[in-house]
């Protein structure tokens, strides 16, 4: 149980990928950054946007977490940087007086009847019972969750909310409770990524409908078919699952972790390949599951008096039909799963990932590898896959010294060593560590001599090659440019 306890602290609390705090952190810095930036783009709502974006975070919050603001917010952002000029989702919401409330609660939330927090002492998540909008306003707000709830599934499949009667209530109660009992970092740590947690009966392409989870079509969300509450252990499983698609969700909103998304991977139990992000969505939860399904097994007698007896064997979802595994018979647990995506990721694919996303599968492999050895055992990597990125080659960098470019706006996170910084032609958010903006804040157009005489008293001496990787790095994000040029 001691390693067990280990790995649970490990996956809950690295400060980048698994502190729920510090996600929220990061996510917040960016969503004041962005609020500044898009008040320069709507001036009939500056006002509103500049003053949200200095509300406290308990405040600012429940209203930036609210799907709806969520989703504008986001596709506000995407047209910012595709510069198409509709920058106005959020700020008709604000103007209609989505967001003047400051009571804890987000817009959709007040419109719930009635309104029930299913884990308080977790997160100030939120249930969707019945929206009772009242006003012109209220009534846009929910018809556009209900819009975003359609295309979700549409996309999907096909289903329907389920309005949640008292059983359907209990049952998400102790879903919850036996997760955050059976692991009280890894397991407790994805529910405040949850804002709004919802029922749904559906089809889905492969299946019936047993979870989903909202991404920038739906954010914050994760839907549940009533059946998955019967039994304490599925409910607890099915919630941790989607809480760990909106939990790496989050982190992605504050850092990239691959440089082709969209490349396409073959999975043996499916049809059709998945996207390397996909993979790594994948990844994600099925080697929590892993330590999720050893803590059940090793569950105490306490935990099995109270909720009963955990499932005596492993379900995984069947392979597609016309699949490899399909017919072979193969990967049906988690970790014959896990460890064939980590090889994708880790050897395979492990040129496409950034310094991040390597950090991310090293750290996710690292946790979880006592509970199942040569996890990531080396392999040959195929012919005309690429290599794992190597050491970058020297750069010559311009003896005349570099410039800022300006303007550049910045929210940074003290606590964490990091700022996001917005730099507008071209419009591109950059998250920068504290090493990063040292050396952006000592170009000044002063020669090269000159930066790396003042970089050498601030950092330390022999730290040259540090500043030539971080002078290329500002270079390739467009935050400096060389002198004289």
């Amino acid at each position: 149980m001691a390693a067990l306890a280990n790995i649970d602290l490990t996956l809950g609390s690295d400060p980048r990928f698994g502190c729920a705090q510090s996600i929220e952190a990061r996510n917040l810095a960016r969503y004041r950054l962005g609020l500044s930036v898009l008040a320069r783009h709507q001036v009939r709502a500056a006002d509103r946007l500049e003053r949200l974006s200095r509300t406290a975070d308990a405040d600012l919050r429940p209203l930036m977490y609210d799907p709806v603001l969520r989703n504008a917010f986001e596709n506000d952002l995407v047209a910012l940087e595709r510069q198409t000029g509709e920058t106005g989702s959020l700020a008709g919401y604000l103007e209609s007086g989505a967001a003047d409330a400051l009571d804890g609660a987000g817009p959709c939330e007040r419109l719930a009847r009635p309104r029930l927090r299913p884990w308080p002492e977790h997160a100030a998540s939120w249930v969707w019972t019945d929206l009772d909008p009242s006003s012109d306003q209220e009534r846009a707000l929910s018809s556009r969750l209900d819009e975003l709830l359609a295309g979700t599934l549409s996309q999907n499949g096909s289903g329907a909310r389920v309005r949640p009667d008292a059983d359907m209530l209990a049952g998400l109660r102790r879903g919850a409770e036996l997760l955050a009992a059976l692991l009280p970092h890894a397991g407790a740590g994805v529910l405040p990524h949850v804002s709004l947690a919802g029922f749904a009966h559906g089809e889905m392409a492969d299946g019936t409908l047993n979870s989903i989870s909202g991404g920038d079509p739906l954010p914050s969300t994760l839907l549940l078919a009533p059946e998955r509450l019967a039994d304490p252990w599925t409910a607890a499983e099915t919630l941790f699952h989607e809480g760990l698609h909106l939990k790496l969700f989050d982190v992605l909103r504050t850092g990239s972790v691959t440089v082709d998304p969209g490349r396409s991977i073959p999975i043996p139990w499916r049809v059709r390949p998945w996207t390397l992000t996909r993979v790594l969505f994948a990844m994600h939860v099925y080697a929590h599951l892993l330590v999720f399904r050893r803590a059940a097994a090793e569950a105490g007698s306490d935990l099995r008096a109270r909720y009963g007896e955990p499932p005596a064997t492993e379900f995984v979802d069947r392979a597609t039909p016309g699949s490899e595994a399909a017919g072979s018979g193969a990967y049906t647990t988690s970790l014959e799963r896990v460890t064939y995506l980590a090889r994708q990721v880790s050897q395979v694919h492990g040129g496409m990932l950034t310094a991040d996303g390597r950090r991310f599968v090293d750290w996710l492999i690292g946790a979880v590898s006592p509970l199942a050895p040569g996890l990531a055992a080396p392999g040959p990597t195929p012919e005309g896959e690429p290599a794992p990125p190597q050491p970058a080659a020297e750069v010559d960098l311009n003896v005349r010294g570099y410039l800022r470019v300006q303007p550049v706006q910045v929210c940074p996170i003290p606590e964490q060593g990091q700022l996001v910084a917005f730099s507008p032609d071209p419009p591109r958010f950059q998250w920068l560590n504290d090493h990063a903006w040292l050396i952006y804040a000592l170009c000044d157009g002063k020669d090269l001599s000159s930066l790396r005489d003042r970089y050498r008293q601030a950092a330390g001496s022999g730290a040259d090659d540090r500043l030539d990787l971080g002078l290329t790095g500002l270079l390739s994000a467009g935050l400096i440019v060389p002198a004289g040029s």
